[in-house]
């Protein structure tokens, strides 16, 4: 699941922004790393209980104060447990499908979640430029 969104003429520091994310995700429990990008950053997030070093979740922050984009990318474990636990339903299986599900549930409410906080932040940023507040 990856989903982006731009935006233009607003003004907002964007490394005020991505500590923003990363305070964001470290408060629901997770582990963050951000990596600095040429123009941008990248943060990669994971479940504090993974010790496996490649993110679940990955926020990219790319552009300038004036125009910028942010990427929201979620990898899909639960597709793979959804598939598996159909195909061994007959099996006993059926326990993946239903695990699968509810993390897939999971992942579309913080990903609603994390725009709405997200476009909250946006906004009194561009609001605190507009009116000349740093």
């Amino acid at each position: 699941m990856k989903t982006q969104k731009r935006w233009i003429e607003k003004g907002v520091n964007l490394n005020l922004l991505t500590e923003n994310i990363e305070t964001y995700f470290q408060d629901k429990g997770f582990k963050t790393r951000k990596d600095a990008l040429p123009t941008g950053a990248k943060i990669l997030i994971a479940p504090k209980h993974l010790r496996d070093p490649n993110a679940n979740i990955k926020v990219t922050v790319l552009g300038s104060p004036q125009d910028f984009t942010v990427e929201l990318s979620i990898s899909e474990p639960s597709r793979f447990a959804t598939i598996l636990g159909l195909s061994t339903t007959l099996f006993g299986g059926g326990i993946f499908v239903l695990r699968g599900l509810k993390l897939q549930e999971s992942l579309e409410k913080l990903e609603k979640k994390f725009w709405s906080y997200l476009e909250e932040k946006i906004t009194y940023a561009s609001r605190s430029y507009s009116e000349g507040t740093p």
